[in-house]
């Protein structure tokens, strides 16, 4: 598949896990009372998990039996750009005067093409580690 077609699949899988970071950010920061940064931690995170199994079975079309060193690649990816998004939340909340929830949808963008790049060209390349999937014929649930 080319990479205008996985960036467009991983751009839906996105809008998905749009949905369920900012639907767990709204209902922490907003009906719990979760400091703003620890809800959008939080929203980012359920969205990862999502992300991993749709991005990997359908964006990438990956065969291969799951690997720890896979899932460690994508975790170091998504941790970098919930950084991203993280530090870009802050910046629009208290540099720009945003609201946090018109901020979290800028910060939600600001990581996408830095994510994507880094799935396709390190989190879901073949490596030699990839050959020995992890105990449970690789399955991580």
């Amino acid at each position: 598949m080319n990479t205008g077609a996985q960036f467009l699949r991983f751009g839906l899988v996105g809008g998905l896990n749009t949905a369920i970071q900012y639907g767990l950010f709204i209902v922490l920061f907003r009906l719990a009372g979760v400091p703003m940064v620890v809800a959008s931690a939080c929203g980012y995170l359920a969205g990862t998990v999502n992300s991993y199994f749709i991005n990997r079975s359908w964006t990438f079309r990956i065969g291969r039996a799951r690997t720890t060193g896979e899932f460690t690649r994508f975790l170091i990816v998504n941790l970098l750009a919930m950084g991203m998004n993280l530090l870009t939340l802050k910046l629009l909340v208290s540099r720009a005067g945003l609201s946090p929830e018109v901020a979290q949808m800028c910060a939600i963008g600001s990581s996408l093409v830095a994510n994507f790049a880094g799935n396709k060209l390190w989190t879901f390349r073949a490596t030699a580690e990839d050959i020995a999937p992890m105990g449970n014929g690789g399955d991580l649930d």
